[in-house]
């Protein structure tokens, strides 16, 4: 039961990351499809060292790890200023 507690918290994370992200992040289906497999890792993680709170793990892993691809990717990084956007162009 928990591994759908996990796969749905993923889900909307990617979305929501999607959402604030906009033309800035990653596209839709693989911030979903991160979000998911994030969070059924850290879930798993949480759940085999038997701690407490396993998804509040999996919702913390789910978004460090859609920040820290969103933040840091080639393409468009989020925190790059327009300097830098412009001579990559």
């Amino acid at each position: 039961m928990e591994f759908f507690g996990f796969l749905t918290l993923g889900t909307f994370i990617g979305w929501l990351s999607h959402t604030f992200s906009g033309a800035h992040g990653i596209k839709m289906v693989p911030s979903i499809l991160i979000g998911a497999i994030a969070a059924l890792i850290g879930g798993a993680i949480v759940i085999f060292f038997d701690l407490q709170g396993s998804g509040f793990y999996a919702a913390i892993t789910s978004t460090g790890t859609l920040f820290t691809i969103n933040a840091f990717r080639k393409k468009k990084p989020i925190f790059a200023d327009e300097e830098n956007r412009e001579q990559n162009h």
